[in-house]
């Protein structure tokens, strides 16, 4: 009995070029899997450091501090940075009157800055001891040179509010110089009628008078005689107009030598050079380098001609 004959088994003749099928992934659903994956994955810090997809370089620490340190007011740090529209909003507001400067700086002095796409900036960790150093030693220059500013500011603007209140200049005392011009033999307290014009008379008044080496305000000044003469006086329109003027008077020492006027600021309570109508009186200071010793005093008319004379001589 003849035996039927059956064709080799695949599984005895595995070396004879028949394909083998792979088997499929348990629960894959009999499809094969994908293949490995051709796109970048960034590992960790491939941001920071420009990897592809994230925009280009991340932007410098250093760039970004000094921005914010100098021109933090004007929103150039968020610009570099490419955050344009708070770069704007901090521009029209000045910095935020100085806090959002301010607050910007910190943040990035602590390494907390981050550009737009949220990446870390670059050369932080090297650099960060450095720039706090200079930035403290900005702010304490600035803090220096606002106090000294506003200290300047003050004595100027004090120097002013004085210069323009200035008082009349006090004619020295008896514990200045020693003894002190007395005024001479003259009626009405002191006081004469000088008819400086046809029709125009005034009554001229030595209020005070003192002689001393030095002039309040006017220290630069050496007097080429010994001192100088100083002297209060009033000048009264009684009828007419007439001109008052330090140059109405004239001194002369005991040897007859003329005193040389010396010329006073209004500011420094000199007598003003003015018009005076009927009844007005102007009062002020006149100022002469002479001698001490009895002086003296001419006044004279419109016309530059002796008008009155009076003699001051020193106390007793």
């Amino acid at each position: 009995m003849s035996h039927p004959s059956y064709p080799p088994s695949p599984q005895n003749d595995a070396g004879a070029g028949v394909p083998q099928i792979p088997t499929a992934p348990v629960g894959y659903g009999g499809q094969y899997q994908a293949g490995p994956q051709n796109d970048f994955q960034p590992g960790p810090g491939s941001a920071q450091y420009g990897a592809p997809g994230f925009g280009g370089p991340a932007k410098s620490f250093l760039v970004t501090w000094i921005l914010s340190l100098l021109l933090g007011g004007l929103g150039v740090d968020r610009f570099y940075l490419g955050k344009i529209g708070t770069g704007i909003a901090k521009l029209l507001t000045a910095g935020g009157l100085g806090i959002w400067s301010i607050v910007d700086l910190i943040i990035t002095l602590t390494g907390n800055a981050r550009d737009k796409q949220g990446r870390p900036l670059a050369g932080y960790p090297e650099n960060k001891k450095k720039a706090w150093i200079i930035t403290i030693v900005v702010w304490f220059a600035g803090l220096i040179i606002g106090i000294v500013s506003t200290v300047v500011s003050l004595t100027l603007v004090a120097a002013a509010v004085q210069g323009g209140t200035t008082p009349v200049p006090a004619l020295p005392s008896t514990s200045q110089e020693a003894p002190l011009p007395s005024p001479g033999p003259v009626t009405d307290a002191n006081s004469f009628m000088v008819t400086v014009s046809d029709g125009n008379t005034v009554k001229v008044s030595i209020v005070n008078s003192g002689y001393t080496t030095e002039i309040p305000d006017m220290s630069y000044m050496k007097p080429k005689n010994g001192g100088f003469l100083l002297m209060e006086v009033s000048w009264e329109t009684v009828t007419g107009t007439s001109l008052s003027a330090p140059t109405n008077f004239e001194v002369f020492d005991a040897d007859g030598n003329k005193g040389e006027q010396i010329y006073l600021e209004e500011a420094m309570g000199s007598l003003p050079s003015e018009e005076v109508g009927p009844g007005q009186v102007r009062q002020g200071v006149i100022a002469f380098d002479i001698k001490r010793g009895p002086t003296s005093v001419v006044v004279n008319d419109d016309f530059g001609d002796k008008a009155a004379t009076v003699t001051l001589t020193p106390a007793s």
